[in-house]
């Protein structure tokens, strides 16, 4: 068996601030869509996921 390794709250929010980037980037390299319309595009959840990390369920000390 493989050993567990919890992931963090944290983790999760990278993931999602990545995930949208660079699917962008992909739609802007293969698709005819301009390259920075996709990161614009892009970066309106990522964002978002930055806000709802920051004000919505910010770290605590622990």
């Amino acid at each position: 068996m493989f050993p567990t390794v919890p992931v963090a709250t944290a983790d999760l929010v990278l993931a999602a601030v990545a995930l949208p980037m660079v699917l962008a980037a992909l739609v802007g390299l293969f698709y005819s869509v301009q390259f920075a319309i996709a990161l614009g595009a892009g970066s309106v959840p990522a964002s978002g996921t930055i806000g709802y990390a920051l004000f919505y369920d910010p770290p605590s000390d622990g």
